[in-house]
Order: C-alpha cells, then sequence, then structure tokens
C-alpha cells in the first residue's frame, strides 16, 4: 500500500523547530526520563505515561501484565493505522528485602551489565512510590542465573544514620538525567528516551489530527528476554493487524554514529525484520529528506543488540525499528580501558528532535488506494523491468 506522508503544521517554518517540537520534547524528556525503572519494576514511568496521555485525553490500556496500550484518536474510527513501540525497563536492580543491622542489603539485577564491573558502584534506591531515596555501594557480586537471569548482590548503605529501605525498592547506577543543547545523558536512554520520543511525536500528530487513531505499546522487562512483549502477545494485548514500530535506542558502531540521524533499523543480531515495514519507514523519511532542510537518517543493520521487532515478526506481525545510536550502552563505558565503573548512557539531541518528527510524520500519514501500484523498493524494481526488458529482444 502507498502512502502520502504529512507534516505536522509549521514543520516547514524557521521557528518550528525552536518553538514547537523542541519544547514538547524538553517536556517528555523530563517526565519520561527522570522515574527510576528496572525489569519487573516499570510502574513509575508507566504512571508518567499515563498522566501525559490522561493531560491529552488518550485512551489507555493496561493488559494482564501491565503493558500499556496507548490510543491517539484519528478523524476516522476503526482500525489503527499503526503502533510505536518502546519497552519501559533497563538493567538495575530491586532490594529483596530491607537491611541488616549493619545495613547490608541483597538485591536482584536483571538486565545485560558484567558483573565484574559492579564492584565499588554507587546506586541510587527509590522506594516503589519514588518518594523517598538513600544511596548505597556494591560490596558483593554473585553469580547470574542463567536461567532466570537473575545476578544477586550486596549493597551496603551509606551515612553514618542507615536509612529505612524495603523490599521492592529499585536501585539504580547514580546517574542523574543532564540534558544539553546536543546530547541527553542519564542513567537510562535505552529505552525511556524511546517512550519519550514516541510520546512527543504523538502530541505533535494529535494537534494536527491524524486520519486514523494511532496506538503506542509500552511493554515490561525487555531487558530479562523480551518478557512483556512475549506475554501480550501471548495474551492477544496487540493487533496483528496493525504494524508495529519499534524504537530503541541501539549500540553505537562504526557505521552507525550518533548526530549521523536516527535509523532505519533492518535487523538486530538475531533477525532481519519485515521488508514491506522497512518500506514504510524509507518512504517516510525520504520525504522528511526532501521537505526538512538538514534532516538526517540512515538505513542500518544495528546488531549490536536484540529488538522486540525480531519477537514480532517471529510471531506473525509486520515490524522493524527506528533506532538512536547510543554511546555507554546499558551504562557500560565505551572507553573499555575502565574496567571498572559505569557511565551515562548518551543520545544526541538532534538525533533524537529527529525522531520525534520521524513519529509525527508518520502517524499523520494517509494510505493512497492503488493496490496495482508498488511501492518503495518494489516500485523502483518495477520501474526498472519495465524500462529494460524490451533490451533483450
Amino acid at each position: 500500500m502507498v502512502h502520502a506522508w504529512n507534516l505536522p503544521r509549521g514543520a516547514r517554518g524557521k521557528r518550528f523547530f525552536d518553538a514547537t517540537l523542541r519544547p514538547v520534547a524538553e517536556s517528555a524528556i523530563r517526565q519520561i526520563m527522570t522515574p527510576p525503572t528496572a525489569p519487573y519494576a516499570e510502574a513509575l514511568p508507566a504512571a508518567a505515561i499515563q498522566e501525559w496521555a490522561k493531560e491529552r485525553g488518550w485512551k489507555v490500556r493496561k493488559d494482564g501484565f501491565g503493558n500499556l496500550i496507548v490510543r491517539v484518536p484519528g478523524k476516522k474510527r476503526g482500525q489503527a493505522a499503526m503502533a510505536f513501540v518502546a519497552h519501559l525497563d533497563h538493567p538495575a536492580m530491586t532490594l529483596d528485602a530491607g537491611a541488616d543491622d549493619a545495613g547490608r542489603v541483597v538485591a536482584s539485577f536483571f538486565g545485560g551489565h558484567p558483573g565484574e564491573r559492579m564492584m565499588g558502584c554507587t546506586v541510587a534506591l527509590y522506594s516503589a512510590c519514588g518518594t523517598q531515596k538513600a544511596k548505597a555501594v556494591v560490596v558483593k557480586v554473585g553469580e547470574k542465573s542463567m536461567k532466570t537471569g537473575r545476578l544477586e548482590l550486596v549493597l551496603e548503605l551509606k551515612g553514618k544514620r542507615k536509612p529505612a529501605v524495603a523490599a521492592g525498592w529499585i536501585g539504580a547506577w547514580d546517574l542523574p538525567l543532564r540534558l544539553t543543547k546536543k546530547h541527553v545523558k542519564n542513567v537510562v536512554c535505552d529505552n525511556l528516551a524511546s517512550a519519550a520520543c514516541i510520546l512527543a511525536g504523538l502530541d505533535l500528530a494529535a494537534r494536527n489530527k491524524p486520519e486514523h487513531p494511532i496506538e503506542a505499546w509500552f511493554t515490561r522487562c525487555e531487558e530479562n528476554g523480551f518478557v512483556g512483549c512475549l506475554e501480550g502477545i501471548r495474551l492477544g494485548s496487540f493487533s496483528k493487524k496493525v504494524p508495529a514500530i519499534v524504537l530503541e535506542c541501539s549500540p553505537k558502531l562504526p557505521h552507525a554514529q550518533p548526530g549521523d540521524g536516527p535509523c532505519v533499523r533492518v535487523g538486530d543480531r538475531l533477525s532481519i525484520y519485515d521488508p514491506l515495514t522497512i518500506d514504510l519507514l524509507e518512504g517516510s523519511a525520504a520525504f522528511l529528506k526532501e521537505k526538512i532542510e538538514g534532516f538526517k537518517w540512515q538505513r542500518k543493520l544495528m546488531d549490536g543488540g536484540a529488538c522486540e521487532a525480531t519477537a514480532f515478526c517471529r510471531t506473525g506481525y509486520r515490524s522493524a525499528g527506528l533506532a538512536m545510536p547510543l554511546t555507554n550502552y546499558h551504562n557500560v563505558p565505551d572507553d573499555r580501558k575502565k574496567t571498572t565503573g559505569v557511565a551515562h548512557e548518551q543520545i544526541d539531541r538532534g538525533d533524537f528532535d529527529h525522531l520525534v518528527l520521524w513519529v509525527a510524520t508518520l502517524a499523520l500519514g494517509s494510505k493512497v488506494k492503488t493496490p496495482d501500484d508498488p511501492a518503495g523498493v518494489a516500485a523502483r524494481l518495477e520501474k526498472m523491468r519495465k524500462a529494460r526488458v524490451g533490451l533483450g529482444r
């Protein structure tokens, strides 16, 4: 199906980015990227998303596992035109119990971060509701269970007066948000930056009323094996009639650098994604490149990690990815000469802003009923066939 793409109102104006896009983008960054999160403990960013949707009158549904399905209304009712997907967790820990008399506490860490780097690292602790805080240091690292993905840590609370902590508190590396004109630095970019990007893009799209409803699927526990995505698929939470556009922050590569634009992600280290959905993303990118001065994008195989688009494609969905190249993936410094310690994850601010506009443009697209006219790569191949088929006769 061919698509006609539409920009948000005023997007070609000189002041659009400064006056319209960046304010909503920064609001999303500060609202969505600051709540602490961990696998199996995503309630705080989920609550921030629900509040964002409530402020705009969007419907939100929570499935039986806690995944969120946000629906932005369109001019027409019925089936959504597409869904944007992001997971809400990040490699981090939750406390198993309160502290002992010596101020030590056991924590369960889930997600991809080398245990050998953790000794001596400072952890910021947050109560389940996010209102209470404490700090601790990692003093013991256990063995990771290959069956469950759990890595046991022992923390020692900081300070002469040991604060009262309890089971269920979230522990994250003590790396608070730093927002500059050029970069977004945070303990979590992967993947709350993608969630913020989706919400900001849908805000811009909603101001212009998309033709059809648009959905956003926010999943739990991706970092411990796509658990939320797979459970949502099992529960029937996500419609197979809707192409799933998965947004991610993926490790930068020699050929995919921050600042060169967000990427059409054609695959990951596990699989290649759906060609028709890739065509859709590339078509919209070409439109933006033509219409918006300075718009950058890349087409890359981002095989530094795995993505929920693989899970969707392997269970009968049409799916592909959009990705921002990421520095210090999972808080491991890219400078591997540093054998211990953690670092802020970092994305390029321009990549983020352009991806917000890309999401809005995709959401505002409309289908053109020309079923006999192929699109994307198929269109280029057919044009070449027609021009050259007679040459050998």
